[in-house]
């Protein structure tokens, strides 16, 4: 079986990596399409070596690229490229590209999406998907289908990710006594009317007793930040270990606050975005979505203890309990094709 799997951001790396390794070790046939944004395809070279793969198209951040390179010319390279490989199945993270493209050839397309709020996304996807599966965020219907999980558990589960205390040493911290920080870049449509660089607006007012650890995905507004906050370099080697030990997470982006609940520490979203996926971490109170403004005096109610949080190894166990194995699960979809 002829497997084709898009990748168009790193979160769709991780959610796939399980189901290549898998589908590799069954002797399936794997190419792996992956869109030119970053430094994406390095991060898919290294963690999927051996893999065929394949660059589809760009991405470089503005408003023409993304309609026009990551959107429009991928359509076509995809087409040119399916009259070459002619691939069995599809897979992607809420592609409607690929999807396209496979209803032109009448091939089964499974994509998996957690982002209803994008209305025309939602639409397209609707539209161009032979199955769409969702958290328990929308009901199922004839097309959309539900698993029991937040895409982000597909490698977060204790199933798959065991935190590594020793990568700890090369930046000199110890266990629960620093801050994991994340600003995004607001040049992808999911954040273009988020204000830039939000949390360098507060940043210099987060208690000083604690080191911070910055994933800064635009490095040139490295300036905006306190001088003495660690900044990560990409691709880091583990960054969900230095996310697990950490003692609070602060995110403008909404994936990385996700992942910090389910890796049972306290996460704040103070992005603009209201998701239905935040809301099943948010119920758990795990993740927070605070007002940028508020950001401060809410860390200092954590730290003062005035806000009851989970304990960290029980409700990671307890979501092993109550959710799917999602790379199970995409597993056995795709071999009911």
């Amino acid at each position: 079986m002829k497997v084709l799997i898009d990748i168009s951001h790193p979160a769709h790396l991780n959610l796939f990596k399980s189901v290549v390794y898998k589908l590799s070790e069954n002797k399936e046939e794997i190419l792996v399409t992956i869109l030119d944004r970053g430094k994406l395809y390095a991060i898919v070279e290294k963690e999927l070596n051996g893999v065929d793969k394949v660059k589809i198209a760009k991405h470089q951040g503005n408003f023409f690229s993304i309609i026009f390179e990551a959107n429009i010319l991928k359509i076509f390279s995809l087409i040119k490229l399916f009259f070459k490989i002619k691939p069995d199945i599809c897979i992607s993270a809420g592609s409607f590209t690929c999807g396209f493209v496979c209803k032109i050839f009448r091939i089964p397309n499974i994509q998996f999406s957690d982002d209803p709020e994008r209305k025309l996304n939602f639409i397209l996807e609707k539209l161009t998907s032979t199955e769409l599966f969702f958290p328990p965020i929308i009901a199922p219907n004839k097309k959309i289908k539900n698993f029991n999980a937040l895409k982000e558990w597909a490698y977060l589960s204790p199933d798959y990710f065991t935190p590594d205390i020793n990568v700890l040493k090369e930046y000199k911290l110890k266990e629960k006594e620093y801050i994991f920080v994340r600003e995004v870049d607001t040049g992808s449509l999911n954040y273009q009317k988020q204000q830039k660089n939000i949390i360098a607006t507060f940043a210099n007012l987060l208690p000083e007793s604690y080191k911070v650890l910055l994933s800064l995905e635009k490095k040139d507004t490295v300036n905006l930040y306190p001088s003495n906050w660690i900044i990560l370099k990409e691709p880091v080697l583990d960054i969900h270990s230095l996310m697990y030990f950490s003692k609070l997470i602060i995110s403008s982006g909404d994936s990385m606050a996700r992942e910090g609940g389910m890796l049972g520490v306290p996460s704040i979203y103070c992005g603009y975005r209201e998701m239905k996926a935040n809301e099943i971490l948010i119920n758990k109170k795990i993740l927070y979505h605070v007002d940028y403004l508020e950001v401060p005096d809410f860390v200092i109610n954590i730290f003062d203890h005035k806000m009851t949080i989970p304990d960290q190894r029980e409700l990671r166990n307890n979501l092993l309990k109550e959710w799917d194995d999602v790379s199970k699960f995409i597993l056995k979809t795709i071999y009911k094709y």
